[in-house]
């Protein structure tokens, strides 16, 4: 270790140190993790499959709702657009036979005159 006017090092490094020691299994310890290897894989009992199960098919659901929410809204706005470009041609339309009809009406004003 570093050398360091820390008051508290030594005592927490003793601590560590007991904490840290070796222990020796309870009797019987290895026989019977050598049963419980010779059993083969054993079901873990703290988890319960059935969570995976409603976490895939939540994440499915969502996966396909979100699917089907963006396609609508890209509808949704290829409608509008198309809409926004028959709205700009319909205007243009109408002013340029309004312009048509302006010329038409000057130019019997000024032949009356």
């Amino acid at each position: 270790m570093t050398e360091t006017n820390d008051p508290l090092e030594p005592a927490v490094e003793k601590a560590l140190r007991q904490a840290l020691q070796p222990v020796d299994p309870p009797p019987g310890f290895a026989d019977r993790v050598l049963q419980r290897a010779s059993l083969g894989a054993v079901p873990n009992r703290g988890v319960n499959g059935s969570w995976l199960r409603w976490a895939t098919a939540a994440a499915l659901v969502i996966a396909v709702g979100g699917g089907l929410w963006y396609r609508a809204e890209e509808r949704r706005r290829t409608e509008g657009e198309e809409a926004r470009r028959q709205v700009l041609l319909s205007l243009q339309i109408a002013g340029s036979k309004l312009n048509a009809v302006q010329m038409k009406i000057n130019h019997q004003g000024e032949s009356r005159q």
